[in-house]
């Protein structure tokens, strides 16, 4: 009973650090400060590199606390940018194969050598991403070695290969299966044990929290200290739509950081994000009515850049390619329709 108590105590003064109030329910101040990590943790809004207050996050958490130490195959689903291997290098802690190495590939990479890639993740676990991208061919060779596999580690135990597998895919596998788009045995072979990240517009409560650890991160690396967010710079995040979800709130974070000449980080320091919200606008101008795909791609790249501060290699990693593909586009986008520099 008592420490119930103390629990919802703590719970109580993390969500009043959030509002900026005290516990008679004044107000402290108009600027909401860095949540400070002592404050996180007790309150349960943190596992591992992974941070969420939300119903959906806190659901997943405790999901992953619980399976996490008896899985072998497992996938973890969600739209591109909610943080899929950070999901597996959390369940990588949470499990048995921690001993062991985290060894995180593409499918299609590990195809490649498969026999190699599984021998290096002895004992660890083994990621698996953009599965549900694998032609016909390659699911057949993929379903193929983890039946030959299983058979091997019946006859001969694990210590040929990682202890857990965790595939990612952007599409619901089960779905797709359905659909025609997957193997069906594949499908229900690695979704045993499923866990699926909602997309950041609809766990908006987790915003703050997320920005603020993005901010310390950004200062911890960068060396410079900001005292946190001004005023209406929290709700200005919240009203966007997030298509790029937490990786694109990142990359916000830190062009913001990078572009704010105080010590608070005030909405004119963020990137427009108004035309790029849900849905049409009226009267949303030229940019957002071009319907050129490789157009839309080359300005969503540049405003990445632009939030790196023109690291390219920053840039790579927050847009899920690789440094070649980036320069690729670049240079792509840099030509008119008919191959000519524009």
């Amino acid at each position: 009973m008592y420490s119930a108590q103390i629990g919802t105590e703590r719970r109580e003064r993390g969500a009043r650090a959030w509002a900026g109030t005290t516990a008679e329910g004044e107000a402290e101040g108009p600027r909401p400060e860095i949540l400070r990590p002592e404050a996180l943790e007790p309150a349960g809004w943190m596992l591992g590199g992974m941070a969420g207050r939300s119903l959906a996050m806190q659901h997943l958490f405790a999901r992953m606390r619980a399976t996490a130490p008896h899985f072998r195959l497992a996938t973890v689903e969600g739209e591109a940018g909610t943080g899929k291997q950070l999901t597996a290098e959390t369940l990588h802690g949470l499990s048995p194969a921690r001993a062991g190495i985290f060894a995180p590939y593409t499918a299609a990479e590990f195809l490649e050598d498969a026999q190699g890639c599984w021998a290096q993740a002895r004992q660890g676990l083994l990621w698996l991403a953009r599965v549900d991208e694998l032609s016909a061919e390659q699911q057949r060779e993929l379903r193929d070695f983890l039946e030959r596999a299983a058979h091997e580690r019946m006859r001969a135990g694990a210590a040929q290969g990682p202890l857990q597998l965790v595939a990612g895919a952007s599409q619901p596998l089960r779905r797709l299966a359905t659909a025609g788009g997957f193997r069906a045995d594949l499908a229900a072979h690695l979704t045993a044990i499923r866990y699926a990240l909602p997309p950041l517009r609809e766990r908006r409560e987790d915003i703050p929290l997320l920005a603020a650890l993005f901010l310390r991160r950004w200062m911890q690396t960068q060396g410079r200290t900001l005292r946190g967010f001004g005023p209406g710079t929290l709700e200005r995040l919240g009203s966007y739509g997030w298509p790029g979800n937490v990786r694109e709130l990142e990359t916000v974070i830190a062009g913001a950081a990078v572009g704010c000449p105080g010590e608070w980080i005030r909405p004119v320091d963020l990137p427009r994000l108004e035309w790029r919200a849900q849905g049409p606008r009226a009267g949303g101008g030229a940019e957002s009515e071009d319907p050129n795909l490789d157009r839309a791609i080359l300005r969503h790249i540049t405003r990445v850049l632009a939030g790196c501060n023109g690291n390219k290699v920053r840039a790579a990693r927050m847009l899920g390619i690789s440094r070649s593909t980036l320069y690729r586009l670049l240079d792509g986008g840099e030509r008119g329709e008919n191959g000519e520099r524009a």
